[in-house]
């Protein structure tokens, strides 16, 4: 077989252009302009995000720090406790007296250490209270600085608790510079007392904050039973005990990531137990620099490869990509605590993918009304136009059935070397079928060869002829073509009117390019045999599933009726009735699930100078009363038709019968079907309704259009 370079040093010199395709290079000033667009798109909201507005679009920096933090697992402080008095229930010199009869009784119940978070106010012009002087010698004490139990404590530390813009606190001062000297604050002053406890360098001073993240709850004991003599106090031995004046959530002072409303104690034994067991969430400086650096790095990939790719890659690239970065800053926080804000640099890539969908547009759209245009372009005998439209398309079996009617179009009008260009197109972007020729059947009569097709077998019989699986020699393509002993069925002037109504029916059938309808390639007479080359589609016809025991499912009955209502809806918009719908006409493949309408044979022009015909045609059962009375046909007569068939596909049996055609004609015209929803698991109530409008004896009210029945059977199959 002559292979690909072979023709295209051989064939005509227009092929030599196909290289240089105009509508190859579209698609490459379509990048170039998108790109462009992209980057000056993602320039301009840099600078906003980590601009002038960088306080407005620094939330999505903390909201997805927020949702990562709320779950991160934490531990509450070892052995630690919450004393916590109420001031709406003590005076002012009752307080300080209270506080001084705690810190005694702590003494003596052992505890490790006693942390005064939230100290009783101690005016300056006083003295201090007796218990204050001896506190220090009765266990470590802590407090914090500035205040005037400061002095007298084991240690003190600062604490500087403030939230963010939005109320939440979510960093903590480390150290603190204080007249030249770094002070700690409180936790970590309690941290340096702890003898187990080494210095690590997350306690460093060049790292001036930590990160809050939850809150793990610590017992709190009742005022009342800690100064109870009655009351056994042996738990307390060993423990860290919080003094305030701030009771749960009445006291709260901030609120958490996580949500949670906490006191001074509490979010002070949270960030201690974070000291202590080395779980400080920290940023080093390295990632301030990536900080900047991921969305710069962000913007020039998604500038550079997405513009250019369809919306499902884009979708695909920008998904793994934001997962990325979710993960990133997962892991650097749950495993290394490790703080890094990669909210913006997510929102700024989604933004370049969301403009890049935009920019690429729907694809499927652009698609299908390439090929339509093609179509619009090819009936209208503008074939270079046609040519460009469908080059635009994928190759697909569709296409390349439409293109094989184009290289036909463009040999009727004497241009060979264009039909060339055409087939060479079909053969680089679909490739050349390989149908092995097998015996041909040793049926009498039946020829080899019709016109240049060659003959394989025949794969079905009809009323007035024959059908056979055939080859198109000039690109090995498989077709199916049906042929009619036109000259032994009629004679002199029935045979001139049979051949125009042959090719005016041909004619009909081939302005119709549609996925579920077979398409017809091209007509033509020899031997006596009127011949239609169409597009050979292996498939089982709807009516093997016609009877009780091989019934399809109902969902895929009224899908595949659906589709057959989309197609009718097309043709009549092009001006061609079926005539002759039924399950024998309707081709399955259940492999691919795609059905198409096949045998338009019995179609006619419905324009202004044929618009009666006054013959029956078709199969009775499933005629319109209109049909059976030889009236002029709309589109509405296939809706019937369909209708009857979708009835006789989910009961097994069709809606009219009779013994004779007198008895099945007077039921058409005048009976109603029997509903049917009963009769059948799996067949919705609203069956019914659709079935009662398709098959309306009046046309005008049957469905307005093929469209508007596919959408109510759809509905149908949504509930099936």
């Amino acid at each position: 077989m002559p292979t690909l370079s072979h023709y295209e040093t051989q064939a005509f010199p227009i092929l030599s252009l196909l290289k240089k395709d105009l509508s190859a290079l579209k698609p490459v000033q379509k990048q170039k302009r998108n790109r462009l667009i992209a980057l000056s798109f993602v320039s301009v909201l840099l600078l906003l995000v980590y601009g002038p507005l960088a306080q407005w679009f620094v939330a999505a920096d903390r909201v997805l720090y927020d949702q990562l933090a709320t779950h991160l697992p934490t531990e509450p402080l070892d052995h630690a406790v919450i004393v916590s008095l109420d001031p709406a229930k003590l005076g002012g010199n009752e307080i300080s007296d209270t506080y001084g009869r705690i810190i005694a009784v702590l003494g003596q119940s052992n505890v490790k250490r006693i942390i005064i978070s939230e100290p009783p106010a101690l005016p300056d012009n006083e003295n201090l209270p007796a218990w204050a002087a001896a506190m220090n010698a009765i266990v470590p004490v802590y407090a914090p600085t500035g205040h005037r139990l400061a002095d007298l404590a084991s240690r003190d530390g600062f604490v500087d608790l403030v939230p963010d813009s939005d109320g939440v606190l979510r960093r903590a001062t480390l150290w603190q510079l204080n007249e030249g000297v770094m002070s700690p604050s409180l936790p970590l002053a309690i941290a340096f007392d702890n003898e187990d406890l080494s210095i690590t360098p997350r306690m460093s001073s060049t790292d001036d904050a930590i990160f809050v993240a939850n809150y793990s709850a610590l017992p709190r004991v009742d005022v009342a039973d800690l100064l109870d003599a009655e009351t056994d106090k042996s738990a307390l031995a060993g423990a860290t005990v919080f003094v305030d004046s701030s009771p749960e959530l009445v006291g709260a002072v901030a609120m958490l990531p996580s949500g949670q409303f906490v006191t001074v104690s509490e979010i002070t034994a949270a960030l201690l137990s974070d000291v202590e067991n080395d779980r400080t969430i920290i940023a080093p400086s390295w990632v301030g620099a990536m900080e900047w650096l991921a969305p710069v790095l962000l913007a020039i990939v998604a500038v550079l490869f997405l513009p250019d790719r369809n919306r499902k890659d884009i979708f695909v690239l920008a998904g793994v990509a934001v997962v990325a970065l979710l993960l990133f800053e997962t892991l650097l926080l749950y495993i290394l605590h490790v703080r890094i804000d990669l909210g913006r640099p997510t929102l700024i890539f989604t933004g370049v993918a969301i403009l890049s969908v935009w920019l690429v547009g729907d694809e499927k759209k652009e698609l299908k009304d390439a090929f339509k245009k093609g179509n619009d372009f090819l009936s209208a005998g503008r074939l270079e136009p046609a040519f460009a439209e469908f080059r635009r398309c994928p190759p697909t079996e569709t296409v390349a059935t439409v293109m094989y009617k184009l290289s036909l179009a463009f040999e009727q009008q004497a241009k060979p070397e264009r039909a060339e260009a055409v087939l060479e197109w079909m053969k680089r972007t679909q490739g050349a079928s390989d149908v092995s020729r097998t015996a041909m059947e040793k049926v009498a009569g039946a020829p080899t060869r019709l016109g240049r097709y060659v003959i394989d077998r025949r794969i079905g019989r009809g009323a007035m002829g024959a059908v056979y699986l055939a080859k198109d020699p000039r690109i090995n393509r498989a077709v199916a073509l049906k042929a009619i002993p036109i000259e032994k069925e009629f004679e002199d002037e029935e045979l001139k009117e049979a051949r125009l109504r042959f090719y005016r029916e041909a004619e009909s059938a081939g302005r119709l390019a549609h996925p579920n309808i077979i398409t017809v390639f091209d007509a033509g007479e020899d031997k006596g045999l009127a011949y239609i080359a169409m597009e050979y589609v292996p498939g089982i016809p709807l009516k093997q599933f016609t009877e009780p025991k091989r019934l399809l499912a109902p969902k895929r009955a009224l899908e595949l009726c659906a589709s057959a209502a989309e197609a009718l809806d097309y043709a009549h918009n092009q001006g061609v009735i079926h005539r002759d719908i039924k399950p024998a006409n309707l081709m399955y493949n259940p492999k691919e699930g795609h059905l198409k309408i096949t045998d338009f044979g019995v179609a006619r022009m419905t324009d202004n100078n044929n618009t009666k015909t006054g013959i029956v045609l078709g199969t009775p059962m499933y005629m319109s009363p209109e049909q059976l009375g030889a009236e002029d046909l709309t589109g509405h007569s296939d809706l019937f038709s369909l209708g009857v068939t979708l009835y006789e596909l989910l009961v097994g049996e069709v809606p009219f019968k009779a013994t004779n055609i007198a008895v099945l004609m007077t039921k058409i015209t005048t009976e109603d079907a029997a509903p049917i929803a009963n009769r059948r698991a799996g067949v919705p109530p609203s069956v019914d309704a659709v079935l009662a409008k398709a098959l309306a004896k009046r046309p005008q009210d049957r469905f307005s259009c093929g469209a508007e029945m596919a959408i109510a059977l759809r509905n149908c199959a949504r509930y099936s």
